[in-house]
């Protein structure tokens, strides 16, 4: 596959549906929610999704295609090598809210759903962070390096919560409290994606959360292991716990240890099938 080639066609996309969510933005919007009243969908996820799947079918007519708002699409998952992993709109609490923090985000992934090309285009700022396995990672074309703090002391981390907090015991808050007090600080932005490629460009040395689907963080997740990163589950591991989204560690990789040995502190964590 010449990847570089559909990371092209991959950004391009992006910015199709980066158009779309600047349209729809910083006015009223039609909301719907679906599994809580606070997991919600606004007019211009609906939009941006049918504009990157469109395209996406046509360029890759042989790839599924995952989306959040509309299941799969594209060539049959039982037959397909190739798969996206698309989020149309990660923020979409802050979106609706007219608060400029989200984000397109969109992976291609082989059956193993290692992502091989992630691209997160911010639209309110213009950024585009793109990354190809074994290629680098950039932002709007230059390349990106994960930070060198080499402690958990003087290193700034996000985090974020999921959409049952009000009503599982694992809703983050241990964990929160513990590196609140064991870091420089912590920042809650709402989208998953961004909070990835902060640290694949060090704006972030640390970065967890559990509870996530595949199209929130595999784009990320490649642009910080290409930025040099390290990204595992909440015990180090890099299997089914991480790949699924149920715990994502992303770190600098200098301070991955240490953000280990904190969750650990916090508490044990209950994997839910």
């Amino acid at each position: 596959m010449q990847l570089k080639l559909i990371q092209e066609t991959t950004e391009a996309i992006a910015r199709q549906a980066g158009a779309i969510l600047l349209h729809y933005f910083d006015q009223p919007h039609q909301e719907n929610t679906k599994m809580t009243n606070i997991d919600m969908v606004t007019e211009a996820d609906t939009a941006a999704e049918a504009v990157i799947v469109a395209a996406l079918r046509e360029a890759f007519p042989d790839h599924h295609i995952v989306g959040e708002e509309g299941g799969g699409m594209g060539a049959p998952a039982e037959t397909a090598d190739y798969f996206w992993y698309v989020d149309p709109l990660d923020g979409t609490t802050n979106y609706a809210n007219n608060l400029p923090i989200f984000s397109v985000s969109m992976a291609l992934a082989g059956r193993d759903a290692h992502p091989l090309v992630g691209v997160v285009y911010n639209p309110v700022a213009d950024e585009m962070f793109s990354a190809v396995r074994g290629g680098g990672a950039t932002l709007n074309g230059r390349p990106l390096q994960v930070s060198t703090k080499p402690t958990l002391q003087a290193s700034l981390l996000g985090s974020g919560f999921p959409y049952d907090k009000a009503t599982d015991p694992d809703n983050n808050l241990n964990r929160w409290g513990a590196f609140l007090v064991r870091s420089r600080g912590l920042r809650r932005l709402g989208s998953a994606a961004l909070d990835m490629c902060y640290v694949a460009s060090g704006r972030f040395d640390g970065y967890w959360e559990g509870k996530m689907n595949r199209w929130d963080f595999l784009a990320g997740m490649l642009c910080v292991l290409e930025a040099g990163g390290r990204v595992t589950d909440y015990s180090g591991g890099e299997g089914d716990t991480l790949m699924s989204g149920k715990q994502v560690l992303a770190s600098n990789g200098l301070i991955h240890d240490q953000m280990l040995a904190v969750i650990r502190e916090a508490g044990a964590v209950t994997i839910r099938s």
